[in-house]
């Protein structure tokens, strides 16, 4: 390591980091939102769809989370490693099911990269740029709903205080369309959103937005998940919502600040 890899080193275990400039201003700007709204909200239950191999439930345990998780994942997959992830935390329960609008039986389309597993077919050409959306095979699985689930979710929690995370590759609007209005315990919602969809009869991100937009929630963060091959246009990103803690308005005093300070 030479001495600019060595010095970044110590920086970054004192909790600071260095970046080349000019860089990406949304790099890493997701996690430190997750963290501090599952902060600020005192978040106690993380319902995760789309669980795939657990990363998203190993990475708010980095971020300090310690309450409970309940994971979905229908595809077999990614199921056995979700399972003994969450094996090793006493706090965290697998549901080998998915989510949708309504409950029943469907065909989940495997891809070589099983990340990419879906409900939906790739849209004609795709394979031909991201080479893992090759089909493999599918699975019948089950599905449930988020109105069916939920109850047994949070089962036992006093107070629930709920993020709700989204990732079913094409499937979202389903899984929130599937909770018929998410319960006031759902304090933030992170999902995914495609800008180019990649998989056939995959909903705008604008469709996504309006299910949560209109029961109430308002935008906190987006950060780009993989871009077009000029590195510019995004393709899709996440993007961290919260429902505000009272019904009034809060348009802050931040513009007035920013124009004082022009």
């Amino acid at each position: 390591m030479g001495l600019p890899g060595r010095v970044r080193s110590v920086i970054r275990r004192a909790g600071f980091d260095v970046t080349r400039r000019p860089h990406r201003p949304d790099a890493h700007q997701l996690d430190w939102a997750l963290d501090a709204v599952l902060r600020s909200r005192d978040v106690n239950c993380i319902i995760d769809v789309g669980g795939n191999r657990g990363h998203f439930g190993q990475l708010v345990r980095t971020l300090g989370y310690t309450g409970r998780i309940v994971s979905f994942e229908p595809s077999p997959s990614t199921l056995p490693a979700l399972a003994a992830v969450a094996a090793r935390d006493a706090n965290w329960e697998v549901r080998p099911v998915g989510l949708s609008s309504a409950p029943g039986t469907a065909e989940l389309r495997l891809y070589e990269g099983p990340e990419l597993d879906s409900l939906l077919a790739a849209l004609p050409g795709v394979v031909d740029q991201i080479p893992i959306i090759a089909e493999v095979g599918t699975a019948t699985v089950t599905l449930s709903t988020l109105a069916i689930e939920y109850p047994t979710v949070v089962a036992g929690l006093g107070e629930p205080r709920v993020l709700l995370k989204s990732d079913t590759q094409g499937h979202d609007a389903e899984v929130l369309l599937g909770a018929k209005g998410l319960p006031r315990e759902v304090v933030a919602v992170l999902v995914e959103l495609s800008a180019q969809p990649i998989y056939d009869g995959q909903p705008r991100m604008t469709k996504v937005m309006d299910v949560l937009l209109d029961d109430g929630f308002t935008p906190v963060a987006f950060q780009p998940l993989f871009q077009s091959s000029d590195g510019l246009r995004i393709v899709e990103l996440d993007g961290l919502f919260m429902r505000p803690e009272s019904n009034l308005p809060d348009w802050g005093p931040g513009f007035l600040k920013a124009s004082a300070s022009a």
